[in-house]
């Protein structure tokens, strides 16, 4: 296999957006009536290297509320421009944050627009009329997130006027000053994930991507696994070009360990303590459920529906299905699930 981790910094910068927007979200949905009393609340980690919570609450200290909902928004409202830059990079070999930029300035904004519809999957042309296209976007995502594509697509020009600005100022305030020294640490990691890698790169990809690889890695003409600082926790599955991509948080350790220790057993029982989550074991145990058919299924937002799928992730229980369509699809991993349960009686009766 004649593959190698990468490191991408134009790709980074494009996380640490990602990472900042998603944990604002993430607060708000821990801090929701719904989870208020949820035993396994405090077992998520999404940040846990002390690098990025670092980083993480300097931002904090120093944002202006309205560059924190602009991010919130491109980022978490428009997540598909996300994708797009993402795709971007790829095809154009970007390697820094102000390539991208420069790129970005040079598409057309009706450009921008479509490639991000392209990302919804729609069978709707992007030509019809609004209304149906809001129809067609509600059943893929929601209403909320339908209308606010309606508005980007109606004015496009603000929008991309907008997404560059937001990156320019984040890039010179939040980005730019930690830039070397992420550069330095994860040059790094990357010899050390490319050295357990060369070992055994299918029990590597399997260990930190949560399913089974081996087949798709022998079909695909093209795999390209990349790791970030910013995603310091999960993966990422993209396909650009008919080449299947992996993108990875650099903090994979704890996936290697198989040993279960008290505290990983007080977790497996929390984490079980949920009906929702033991009702999501059952259903994508009898086949792959996407998320969002999973969100409409137990009438969830996306936001709370992905605090429950990464805790069962985080213990093994779940797997990603990679799909060519970028879309996650869930199943129940039943033997890794079979055999927590074996460790926590040998545990408990030992």
């Amino acid at each position: 296999m004649d593959y190698e981790i990468e490191y991408n910094k134009a790709i980074e910068f494009i996380n640490a957006i990602f990472k900042y927007s998603s944990s604002k979200q993430q607060q708000s949905v821990w801090n929701s009536k719904t989870l208020q009393n949820d035993p396994a609340k405090g077992l998520l980690d999404f940040s846990p290297s002390k690098e990025v919570k670092s980083w993480l609450k300097y931002v904090d200290v120093h944002i202006s509320p309205f560059l924190r909902n602009d991010i919130v928004f491109i980022a978490g409202k428009t997540i598909n421009l996300l994708d797009v830059c993402f795709e971007l990079i790829i095809k154009s070999d970007l390697k820094e944050p102000c390539e991208l930029i420069e790129t970005l300035k040079k598409l057309n904004s009706s450009t921008l627009v479509e490639l991000i519809y392209e990302k919804y999957d729609s069978n709707v042309s992007i030509e019809s009329d609004d209304r149906i296209i809001k129809n067609a976007l509600t059943e893929i995502s929601d209403e909320e997130m339908s209308s606010i594509f309606i508005q980007v697509k109606n004015h496009s020009e603000e929008y991309k006027a907008k997404v560059i600005k937001i990156f320019e100022e984040f890039y010179k305030l939040y980005y730019k000053p930690f830039e070397d020294k992420v550069y330095v640490f994860m040059e790094e990691r990357c010899k050390k994930h490319n050295k357990i890698f060369k070992k055994d790169p299918v029990n590597f990809l399997n260990t930190i991507g949560l399913g089974d690889y081996s087949k798709l890695i022998i079909e695909k003409k093209k795999f390209r696994i990349l790791v970030s600082f910013y995603i310091d926790l999960g993966v990422f599955h993209f396909n650009v070009d008919n080449n299947f991509i992996m993108l990875f948080g650099h903090t994979v350790e704890h996936r290697f360990d198989n040993k279960l220790t008290r505290e990983k057993c007080k977790a497996l029982f929390k984490a079980l303590s949920d009906e929702t989550r033991l009702d999501i074991i059952k259903i994508t145990s009898q086949r792959p459920w996407y998320n969002k058919e999973l969100a409409d299924y137990f009438d969830l937002s996306t936001a709370t529906l992905s605090y429950h799928l990464n805790l069962l992730l985080d213990l093994g229980i779940l797997n990603f299905e990679p799909s060519v369509n970028n879309r996650y699809y869930y199943t129940t991993d039943k033997e890794n699930l079979k055999a927590l349960f074996d460790m926590a009686l040998n545990e408990i009766i030992e």
